[in-house]
């Protein structure tokens, strides 16, 4: 028994957690700016770090796919946990951009009135690149797992 296929990720799939994460960040933010501890250079680094392994993993996926004759073989299992993982990701980058964009906007406003708002800001760059790499990652491992040829072949094909 099979579901439905899983939709591509649509840019609606990414923009409602960007604003939702956002706003909700931008007014917690507000609210509580000045009593949160300062951010480390740390933060950003996880995110990065998934970013660029979903790329490397996506190489991998999409080689398979392709059926390159140098790839290393996949389960099909293992090529759809892939693509779900870079949907996912993708949600989450966008979820993460709209954190670090309400960071932005609270420490570059806060930058005249609170010493820490600078770094806070720099702190804020870093992790809303991270995001753009993470969910750039995310959308090229969900794509990887793609058949090129799906368009080609016969529409009674998997009926028989």
């Amino acid at each position: 028994m099979s579901g439905p296929p899983m939709r591509r990720t649509s840019i609606l799939d990414l923009l409602v957690p960007l604003v939702v994460i956002g706003l909700s960040a931008y007014i917690l933010l507000n609210v509580s700016y000045d009593s949160l501890p300062p951010l480390g250079y740390v933060v950003p680094v996880p995110i990065a770090v998934l970013g660029v392994i979903e790329i490397v993993v996506a190489r991998r996926v999409r080689a398979v796919v392709r059926h390159d004759p140098n790839a290393r073989a996949m389960t099909a299992i293992a090529i759809a946990r892939c693509v779900a993982l870079g949907k996912a990701s993708a949600v989450v980058g966008a979820a993460v951009a709209g954190a670090a964009g309400a960071l932005l906007g609270r420490a570059l406003a806060a930058a005249g009135t609170v010493a820490a708002a600078a770094h806070d800001a720099r702190i804020g760059w870093l992790l809303l690149g991270a995001a753009i790499l993470v969910g750039a990652a995310g959308l090229l491992l969900e794509r990887a797992g793609v058949d090129p040829n799906r368009d080609r072949r016969d529409p009674t094909e998997g009926n028989r």
